[in-house]
């Protein structure tokens, strides 16, 4: 788009040309592509699924809490958006509400890491009551970058790079986690450190990495967006808003629906390395060492397929990986019959399903919504979703508790399928979207 036509957002910088946006645009994606790389590599060294919940399994036997401990970061990381998107309406510039808590919040795993060293084995309780508190802070405050990273992403990447972005990112991030695993295996292995020290070094290697993604944001240049409101809405008119969309935006609301039972789908998540260790008798640091590889390498297939599909395709593929997560409970409960090789097998279809599901609802909802729309209908569609998230693990925890695991990943199955179901039937791109 070249000329110096000024932006309808009453930007007085002219627009720039398609030399010049081209530039922005490969610059913002190494930025990008960097910050997303070190953090996902962060938050692999201490897995939702493998390291904490094997952790709190350390320091208590309560399996709703352990199961709590697995989706405490995603549900934290999606719960504020809706409310943030709010205040987001009337801000022209987003960049600095993704930096600036950014600061403060990527420091606390780094201090937790110090924190379990000084307190040592005999405090459990202490222990776990801190690690809710920093990894629960940690979590909220990657919150509320949530949104105006989303925006960025939208306004400040074309679809093209945009899509690259995830797929891409997920699938280097995939091959470098490979060399993690024996990392973990060696960490948490008799030749490691002592418990708890072990896994103090898991909290302080991801602490460090956290910490040098900070400076990344910097450097990216924003792209003008949507147009600013000229004050927030009230709560009595953004509520009922929110319905109206809901009710008036069929595609969307598909869209929701689907997002919400594969989060309730997660309800089972913690019990596969459980079942691993608990039922099928294989050592935490053989089934998390395999697993984390395992996973890894069906995280990298589906980042690949994502950034062969998601920017063509994205609703395609969204079934797709729908399909493949029907598998994982299914093998888990096969595995009950027959021994470990069916549950390997899950964790690779989980990693499938880890490493190319969440993106491409992500870049569904980005390439959907209009750039006015996007913070609200981002932060609608995580917030909803941090719901269910919330509501899994305690369902997931209890479902255990009672009835085993045979029970929670029959659940599993029956919410994965409504999923598939809802996706094939009443979702389809309107026909003004390219997804």
């Amino acid at each position: 788009m070249a000329g110096t036509t000024v932006h309808p957002a009453q930007d007085t910088r002219p627009l720039l040309s398609d030399t010049e946006r081209e530039r922005v645009y490969r610059r913002n994606f190494s930025l990008f592509l960097s910050d997303f790389v070190i953090f996902t590599i962060a938050m692999n060294f201490i897995g939702s699924t493998t390291v904490i919940p094997d952790f709190v399994r350390k320091l208590t036997d309560f399996e709703v809490l352990i199961a709590l401990s697995g989706q405490l970061f995603e549900v934290g990381w999606l719960l504020p958006q809706l409310f943030v998107a709010r205040s987001l309406v009337r801000v022209e510039n987003k960049k600095w509400w993704f930096i600036g808590p950014n600061i403060p919040v990527r420091l606390l795993i780094l201090s937790f890491a110090g924190i379990i060293v000084i307190l040592g084995p005999d405090r459990p309780g202490l222990m776990l009551g801190l690690f809710l508190l920093f990894y629960g802070l940690a979590a909220l405050g990657d919150g509320l970058v949530g949104v105006p990273w989303v925006d960025l992403v939208g306004s400040s990447l074309d679809g093209r790079r945009r899509a690259r972005l995830f797929g891409l990112g997920n699938a280097t991030v995939g091959v470098l986690v490979l060399g993690l695993a024996p990392i973990v295996d060696m960490i948490l292995g008799d030749s490691g450190p002592e418990y708890p020290n072990n896994y103090a070094l898991l909290f302080g290697l991801a602490g460090v990495l956290f910490v040098v993604t900070i400076p990344l944001g910097l450097f990216i240049r924003e792209l003008p967006g949507g147009k600013p409101q000229e004050t927030a809405p009230p709560m009595r008119e953004y509520l009922p808003d929110l319905l109206r969309v809901l009710r008036e935006d069929k595609p969307y609301r598909g869209m929701i629906i689907t997002r919400v039972l594969a989060a309730l789908f997660t309800l089972a998540a913690p019990f596969y390395i459980g079942l691993a260790t608990e039922r099928l008798d294989i050592s935490s640091d053989t089934a998390v060492s395999t697993a984390l590889a395992v996973q890894t390498v069906g995280s990298v297939t589906g980042a690949l397929f994502f950034s062969w599909l998601g920017d063509r395709r994205a609703l395609q593929f969204i079934r797709m990986a729908l399909f493949i997560a029907v598998l994982q409970p299914s093998l888990a409960l096969l595995a009950i019959l027959v021994g470990p090789l069916p549950l390997y097998v899950a964790f690779l279809a989980g990693g499938f399903v880890a490493g190319s599901l969440g993106i491409s609802f992500i870049n569904w909802v980005i390439a959907y919504a209009t750039p006015e729309q996007r913070p609200v209908y981002s932060g609608l569609f995580n917030s909803v979703s941090a719901v269910a998230l919330f509501a899994a693990p305690l369902t997931g925890g209890t479902i255990v508790e009672v009835l085993g695991y045979e029970a929670v990943f029959i659940v599993a199955l029956v919410i994965i399928l409504a999923a598939l179901t809802v996706a094939l039937r009443y979702v389809h791109a309107p026909a003004h979207s390219a997804v």
